[in-house]
């Protein structure tokens, strides 16, 4: 068999920088990319007129790493180059923009000559490589046959007074990495530049800029300070070019950012109190919190103070058609839309500044360390994703010492100090996200029309019958048709509610599991010691001693007897959720269930110092055990929450009770002496995905007023604690009890 190997012409490579860079603006936005990936600060593109086919020249200045000669030769030679995808960060820690490889092909589509300078830092040799892209243009030439040389020498550009020096200096004072970098000079434009496609340029590079937190950062020593830029871009254009010179000077970061739909900013104190400020759009609302509580735990945080900034869209079309109107004063199109999110998909993130200099890899594109889109996920309605935030945490070295850079700068080594910093800014955030669900509220159903009749309401077609039969009496084929429809939405409703109930004791099942695992291995690791230390101290003992082996055998009996005793306990707080199928409801003494969940609960409730109480009740009563568990579970959970966090000097107390109403239903109570519900949120805590809790899902009250409402014809109610501070839920059984 004869073999062979492709050889591409040398016009391949022409042809690629077409198929793959769409456009000119393109071409320059994957250069600029590739100084924002080489650690640049600054990056300066020039233009040097007439801005037209076949003259003028566009150079790209950085002042990043640079090359030497070895990666020059094995890098940027090397056409798509996978070296990006293996190191995805720079050596600043930047996410790398330009992953493709593709960047010596921008500078082919822009320019027929090609001039790159290159030196690294310290270095005493500067690199200079041309390339005439005409000669790829010729038909008879393999790519391999085109050959490109360098030359190195005595630093030119890159000098202490060098062009670079001189065009950093023309852009702004200080601030840029002296005596290193690469210019990429692209002489013999291919196309004529007019004032839209400047505009369009500079309208694409504002999307690498990420916009600069409004409030002030403080250093180490207590003064504000002005966050470092991390990343600059300039645009300038010389004497011949002057008709574009409106369009030069620093990229700012897109205007249709400046207004926010949400915005909430402050400081947190080393004690974990702090002072907050919440701004919204649409309708206009602000307030300001002082000395209000972030932090809900025993011990004090160990972040230490820092201060914030988080800014927060609305994805949704009305949202920001809304928002940019008020700042273009014209009604947005489906096209700026669509760059809008595109944009903020760009720059979205929270970063963390230190003493005023950005710490990487903290908000870079798709760094989601507050775990911000597994909170949208488990609560989407009340929840804000990564892709919706821009925002900014400011610390210092000196006020938060404990938290330490990993060795790779991939962010703060994990410590219980980077752990309480997490929950102290999606405490600020959950602030936000309260105000945002009120704010977004008056769109959906208020939460009295959501309990009246229960969330099935709207399954009921009695009023669409009575309607149709009034107005179309004499349509026997109408009428039946109506009548068939409404059955067969009847019975998908009770279907629904099957389906519903069974999910819910699943939602509650994963909680069951938690504990159940961590009390049956508690439990099986006394049992597996029991049986080691059993089998030694026996192997001590002569086997003529029966006395002695029978005493021994039956102290550790009766060790395995209490953990097996657990773990029957355990298995039978979770057999009413089994899937097997039950009959009629067992009658039961109430204080029975009450003790398997106070049971259920111990563990947690002792560790959190919450005295989990039951009053005794002499009452049997017919009804399915798991919905009744379910609803406890559910409700002395967010008890003891809540109780947990009242100060240790206040009473910490939960109360399950229950009685029999004169009408013969049941109630079943759950008192605590937390904080008490706000009277704002006391209708909205019943509805689905509103939670206090900074990471609470806001399914736990839905799935009981779910469960008493819609299937025992009952109600959820939460009532004034008559002995003061705290809550008092109940919950009302009226259907199939007995």
């Amino acid at each position: 068999m004869k073999q062979g190997s492709l050889r591409p012409k040398a016009r391949i490579l022409r042809t690629l920088g077409a198929e793959l860079i769409s456009s000119d603006k393109v071409a320059l936005v994957e250069l600029v990319k590739n100084a924002y990936d080489a650690d640049a600060s600054v990056v300066c593109v020039e233009f040097k007129g007439p801005l037209v086919v076949g003259q003028g020249a566009i150079t790209v200045w950085d002042d990043g790493h640079a090359m030497d000669e070895a990666t020059l030769e094995s890098a940027w030679l090397d056409i798509g180059t996978n070296i990006k995808k293996q190191r995805t960060r720079s050596v600043k820690g930047r996410r790398v923009l330009g992953e493709k490889g593709i960047g010596r092909l921008a500078a082919s589509r822009l320019g027929q000559r090609l001039e790159l300078v290159t030196r690294t830092a310290l270095s005493d040799i500067e690199l200079t490589l041309d390339i005439d892209w005409s000669e790829f243009d010729n038909d008879e030439m393999y790519l391999d046959e085109v050959q490109i040389g360098w030359n190195s020498g005595t630093p030119i550009a890159y000098s202490e007074r060098g062009p670079a020096a001189k065009i950093f200096e023309f852009c702004f004072q200080d601030g840029w990495n002296r005596g290193r970098g690469t210019s990429i000079c692209m002489s013999g434009l291919t196309k004529t530049w007019d004032r839209e496609s400047i505009l369009e340029l500079r309208t694409a590079l504002t999307r690498l800029i990420r916009p600069k937190p409004a409030q002030l950062p403080f250093d180490r020593h207590g003064k504000t300070v002005p966050p470092a830029a991390e990343f600059r871009i300039y645009l300038t254009f010389d004497e011949k070019a002057r008709e574009f010179a409106e369009y030069a000077g620093e990229i700012s970061a897109p205007e249709d950012l400046a207004l926010p739909h949400y915005k909430v900013s402050g400081c947190v104190e080393a004690d974990g109190t702090g002072s907050v400020i919440y701004e919204q759009l649409n309708p206009p609302y602000s307030s300001v919190e002082s000395d209000c509580v972030m932090w809900h735990y025993d011990s004090q945080p160990r972040c230490g103070a820092f201060s914030f900034e988080l800014s927060v869209w609305d994805r949704d079309r009305q949202a920001l058609q809304d928002s940019l109107a008020l700042i273009n004063g014209t009604k947005a199109s489906s096209s700026q839309l669509k760059v809008f999110r595109e944009t903020l998909d760009d720059v979205a993130g929270v970063s963390i500044y230190r003493d005023g200099f950005r710490v990487f890899p903290f908000g870079e594109h798709g760094n989601d360390w507050l775990g911000l889109d597994l909170r949208r996920v488990q609560n989407p309605t009340m929840r804000v994703s990564n892709n919706q935030i821009i925002g900014s945490v400011f610390v210092t070295a000196d006020g938060n010492p404990d938290l330490q850079d990993q060795s790779n700068r991939e962010g703060f080594l994990a410590s219980p100090a980077y752990a309480d910093l997490i929950k102290l800014v999606l405490a600020a955030l959950g602030r936000l996200e309260k105000n945002r669900y009120d704010a977004r509220r008056r769109d959906r159903q208020s939460s009295a029309e959501f309990k009246e009749g229960g969330i099935f309401a709207n399954f009921d077609m009695t009023d669409l019958k009575e309607v149709v039969r009034a107005s179309y009496s004499q349509d026997q084929k109408l009428l039946t048709f109506v009548d068939n429809k409404s059955r067969q939405v009847e019975a998908s409703a009770r279907e629904v509610k099957t389906i519903l109930k069974r999910y819910s004791r699943l939602a509650v099942l994963g909680g069951l599991v938690d504990r159940i695992l961590h009390d049956g291995r508690n439990a099986l690791a006394r049992i597996v010691d029991a049986v080691e230390f059993g089998r030694e101290d026996i192997g001590a003992v002569d086997n003529s001693d029966c006395y002695q082996l029978s005493d021994i055998s039956l102290r550790y009996f009766d060790k395995i007897g209490v953990a097996s005793e657990v773990l029957r306990a355990l298995f039978k707080q979770i057999e009413p959720f089994g899937g097997r199928k039950r009959g009629r409801p067992k009658r039961m003494r109430l204080d029975a269930i009450f003790e398997r969940v106070c049971d259920l609960f111990d563990s947690e409730a002792r560790s959190k110092k919450v005295a989990l109480e039951r009053e005794n009740v002499d009452i049997d009563v017919s009804i399915d055990e798991a919905d009744l568990q379910l609803v406890l579970l559910n409700l002395v959970d967010n008890a003891i929450y809540w109780t947990a966090r009242q100060s240790d000097d206040e009473p910490k107390v939960v109360t399950i009770s229950g009685r029999i109403n004169q009408d013969e239903t049941l109630t079943v109570c759950v008192k605590d002496t937390g904080p008490g519900v706000e009277r704002g949120c006391q209708d909205r805590i019943f509805e689905p995905y509103y939670s206090e809790k900074p990471d609470g899902v806001g399914l736990g009250l839905s799935i009981v007023g779910n469960i008493v409402e819609d299937i025992y014809g009952g109600e959820l109610t939460l009532l004034d604690n008559p002995e003061g501070q705290g809550a008092l839920f109940e919950a009302t059984f009226r259907r199939r009890v007995q």
